[in-house]
């Protein structure tokens, strides 16, 4: 404790000097925020030194936020039931789609999506000083479950209704956009967050790799010009198989893991950067870059490598923060804090993240029943029984939740936030 307690102390001082003010700033309620961006956008790249600019070479550090349970539901920060430890979308799909039908059941989801993130949602955002996005989707969105898509005609889609709608909407408002792959084709993880816990059969299963190729190479197609949107995240947490058994379940962090993580993330990179050779890629170490290779070995340009970092010690954080400056210096790769949540201690981080120009998305915009630091808004519900409630009582419960003005704005965890 003594150890920690001095670093902290050290750092504090060595910002104080550095000009960086480190006293908490006081809590404010929601209308006294209203940041402007600058509305110029700019296909963002990244330089021989590792830092996110933009056309003119401009320096761009990207800070933004979460809009995680929008495109994909996790249950932990959801409005349904956890009926399991691991229940995830997939399978609330599979309960309305035998209740309902398909066709009711896409418009269970499309209520949702179209009130739980709106045009109100994005210019709050952008009130609150974040200039970027990061959103997680899933290839359900897009696809079934066998691959096929869902519409013949991809400007009827809905995935890529969902994604023009935001690129036209976070426009306006100067906010750019990761387009984040939550969850893959097979799940690339058995961790529930992919949309289907327990499988992780991306790396193995020959047409799960295929399809996922053919949706990232569809979206780069259709976007490869596409100025608002600054970066592809092509798998979220890939490995992230703690708690799980079975086949595929390499440890995270592991030589084996690593070796099957890499080559999906060379067999992405090659296939999309046949469309599209303007975007920053990202590719993900999730807790420890030590997992990443070496970008010029493998012939990568343009890209950005990420940790996410829920680290609550001030040396942890101080530790993850240091891993990204030494790839970046090393590697001359961009260094992103995908997802944080760094408790107490989240101002400390906050300011290291600011002096040493860490891009970052804060997790999440908004939850469910998540307590006071998953969320920047959170709304607290009694959770809606899928199983037993009507169709019409499901739409109606979603239409009464969903709007952000009934979330609870937490200013105390808001304030952490430069």
């Amino acid at each position: 404790m003594k150890i920690i307690t001095s670093i902290s102390l050290v750092i504090s001082i060595l910002l104080s000097l550095l000009g960086v003010n480190v006293t908490q700033p006081d809590v404010k309620p929601l209308t006294d925020y209203a940041y402007e961006n600058s509305h110029e956008m700019s296909m963002l790249s990244v330089n021989d030194k590792g830092y996110v600019v933009d056309e003119n070479g401009k320096k761009e550090i990207l800070n933004g936020v979460n809009i995680g349970n929008w495109l994909l539901w996790e249950t932990w920060m959801g409005f349904v039931p956890e009926y399991t430890h691991d229940w995830a979308h997939y399978d609330t799909l599979e309960v309305l789609t035998e209740r309902f039908g398909t066709e009711k059941t896409a418009e269970i989801e499309k209520v949702f999506m179209d009130n739980f993130i709106t045009e109100n949602d994005i210019a709050q955002i952008e009130k609150l000083g974040f200039n970027c996005v990061r959103v997680p989707f899933w290839y359900r969105n897009f696809m079934n479950e066998d691959g096929t898509w869902l519409t013949s005609n991809h400007n009827e889609n809905p995935g890529f209704m969902r994604i023009d709608w935001l690129i036209e909407t976070c426009e306006k408002y100067g906010i750019y956009i990761i387009l984040d792959m939550h969850g893959a084709p097979g799940g690339q993880s058995k961790n529930h967050s992919t949309g289907k816990a327990g499988r992780n059969e991306l790396y193995e299963v020959e047409s799960k790799m295929n399809t996922c190729v053919e949706l990232w190479t569809t979206i780069a197609e259709r976007y490869k010009d596409n100025k608002i949107i600054a970066v592809y995240d092509l798998l979220n947490e890939p490995q992230n198989n703690g708690g799980y058994s079975g086949d595929y379940s390499w440890e995270a962090g592991s030589q084996e893991a690593a070796a099957q993580t890499n080559k999906a993330y060379d067999i992405l990179y090659k296939a999309i950067r046949e469309v599209d050779n303007n975007h920053i890629f990202s590719f993900e170490g999730i807790w420890s870059t030590d997992v990443l290779p070496n970008p010029e070995e493998c012939g990568y340009e343009n890209v950005m490598y990420q940790l996410h970092i829920y680290d609550t010690s001030t040396d942890m954080i101080l530790y993850r923060v240091n891993e990204l400056r030494k790839i970046r210096r090393e590697w001359g790769v961009a260094v992103y804090n995908g997802e944080y949540n760094n408790g107490e201690n989240e101002y400390f981080a906050q300011m290291l993240y600011e002096l040493f120009q860490i891009n970052r998305t804060k997790w999440n915009y908004k939850t469910y029943n998540a307590g006071s630091q998953w969320g920047i808004f959170n709304q607290n519900v009694k959770r809606i029984d899928i199983k037993t409630a009507s169709y019409e009582e499901i739409i109606n419960f979603i239409l009464e939740i969903t709007p952000t003005n009934t979330f609870n704005f937490n200013d105390v965890e808001m304030r952490k936030l430069l």
